[in-house]
């Protein structure tokens, strides 16, 4: 009864973020990539491509020491408003380490006006099989303003949440904006201090 119970529960969050597929959108094709790495032993590396119907194609590697995890999945772009656009996501979820197998449902969401931007990636990661327990991770929420030219100051934050234990960082982030893409560098602190530095490339 219990395992009727959990697939009938993905089947029905699986169905959740496929949804937005049937939905009519309209984008310019794009490849954008994104790495990011930190003196805490953080790495982070992204593909994804956006179709021009506004399906999204994404693939991404996240490592911390003693985990590494690949993502294969993709979403939905969806425009709410000029100023505000959601992406539902849905990962198949592999880890190196103890036979880590399992979907990760997120969403990204973007918004700016005014000078102001804010982004943020939150995920549930759901466990099929293995000794990795589910958790959710917001990596990262960034509230910034445009100060000068290509120069954006703000706010960095973000959380990693399993098994009752929260581990939050949040500190300054810095954002240089070029025509191949942005530079962000940010010091973070909570439980452990953070210095971490990313690298976004884009082409339409």
């Amino acid at each position: 009864m219990e395992r009727s119970q959990a697939s009938s529960r993905n089947r029905g969050l699986l169905l959740f973020f496929i949804l937005p597929f049937l939905i009519h959108g309209s984008a310019v094709a794009q490849n954008a990539l994104e790495v990011r790495g930190a003196d805490t032993k953080y790495r982070f590396a992204d593909w994804s491509y956006t179709f021009r119907n506004s399906a999204v194609l994404d693939l991404f590697y996240v490592g911390v020491p003693g985990s590494n995890e690949f993502n294969l999945g993709g979403g939905y772009v969806i425009r709410l408003r000029p100023s505000l656009t959601a992406i539902p996501l849905l990962y198949a979820a592999l880890g190196k380490e103890g036979g880590q197998r399992g979907i990760k449902v997120a969403v990204l969401v973007l918004w700016e006006r005014a000078g102001w931007k804010a982004n943020a990636f939150f995920g549930h990661f759901e466990p099929f099989s293995g000794s990795v327990d589910r958790y959710q991770v917001l990596d990262t929420l960034d509230f910034t303003r445009v100060i000068r030219g290509p120069w954006e100051m703000g706010i960095s934050s973000g959380f990693f949440h399993t098994d009752g234990t929260w581990s939050p960082l949040v500190g300054p982030v810095l954002r240089i904006n070029d025509r191949y893409g942005a530079w962000s560098i940010s010091y973070r602190f909570g439980p452990q201090y953070e210095f971490r530095v990313g690298r976004v490339l884009a082409k339409k």
